[in-house]
């Protein structure tokens, strides 16, 4: 009897309350933290810069998080596109994708998000409370950097997640760009713990919904995407598939763009390319249609 107990406790509180602290908890991995690329290895310009974050909620002034960046400038700019990495990156992830579309005219602010890089924060919140960090790059962009002109948010996977967030909330953001977004944080849990473990949502999966939502502080309609694509009205966004993305799969992402209000939509699907890979995997297919997508939205 015993063993039986203790096995429960292991599976139904030990096991989904250390897997919601790892999600929580996360930041850049090793391998990402020994990268040492530049702007100026690209011949781009660059300043590094710090600007506050509210820690939880938006409503909260009393904590804040510290978070760092890089600053592109760009004479004459068409655009200022703000970048999001996804998890356990950086910003590293987004540099070449930045200093690629500087040389076309595009100031850039990559972001480290909170927990990430060098960037402060004592929790990881797989995009929710990544969205504080993209409006406050956003706020910052505009009050102390004194940019006037257009703003892209652009994003892969919970950096995706954060922009998206981030739009719904503000409408200082004027496009969205989303490379490899789920659908709400209790469809990823669902789908991972399928994918990985070949188990079911329930018991554990809910489980690990409970306790990272009472770390970290939202309810499910706050998470979800598919709600925050409605409010983006009439915004522009660009979805980016991999065809080959298992985590992510070509139609959960389709949902997404369905969901999408606008009439300004685009669904571009990267041939052979896994989850945040299509960017490596067919860059000039990649490189195309971000441009043509800048393009039409911002002249």
């Amino acid at each position: 009897m015993s063993v039986l107990l203790l096995l429960l406790v292991l599976i139904l509180i030990v096991l989904p309350y250390g897997i919601s602290y790892l999600i929580t908890h996360a930041k850049t991995r090793p391998m990402d933290r020994r990268l040492t690329a530049m702007p100026s290895d690209y011949d781009v310009p660059y300043q590094t810069i710090w600007f506050d974050a509210p820690a939880l909620q938006s409503g909260d002034t009393t904590s804040r998080v510290r978070i760092h960046a890089w600053y592109l400038p760009q004479d004459s700019a068409r655009a200022l596109i703000v970048y999001a990495h996804g998890l356990f990156r950086s910003r590293h992830e987004m540099l070449e994708r930045a200093a690629w579309l500087w040389h076309h005219g595009f100031a850039g602010l990559l972001l480290d998000l909170r927990r990430h890089g060098k960037s402060g924060g004592r929790l990881s919140g797989m995009g929710y409370l990544e969205r504080l960090d993209v409006e406050a790059a956003v706020r910052h962009a505009r009050k102390l950097l004194g940019w006037q002109g257009p703003v892209v948010a652009f994003g892969v996977s919970m950096g995706a997640a954060a922009v998206l967030l981030a739009a719904a909330e503000t409408p200082d953001i004027d496009a969205v760009i989303v490379d490899s977004p789920f659908l709400s944080f209790e469809s990823t849990i669902s789908h991972h713990l399928k994918l990985v473990l070949g188990l079911p949502r329930f018991p554990i999966g809910d489980l690990i919904i409970l306790f990272s939502r009472w770390r970290v502080g939202f309810q499910p309609e706050e998470f979800d995407l598919r709600i925050a694509v409605r409010k983006l009205d009439d915004r522009p966004i660009l979805f980016i598939a991999g065809r080959a993305d298992r985590r992510m799969p070509v139609e959960m992402q389709r949902r997404l763009f369905e969901q999408a209000a606008t009439s300004r939509k685009a669904f571009v699907v990267i041939p052979d390319a896994t989850h945040g890979a299509a960017f490596r995997s067919h860059r000039e297919m990649y490189e195309q249609a971000v441009l043509r997508f800048l393009d039409e939205v911002v002249p």
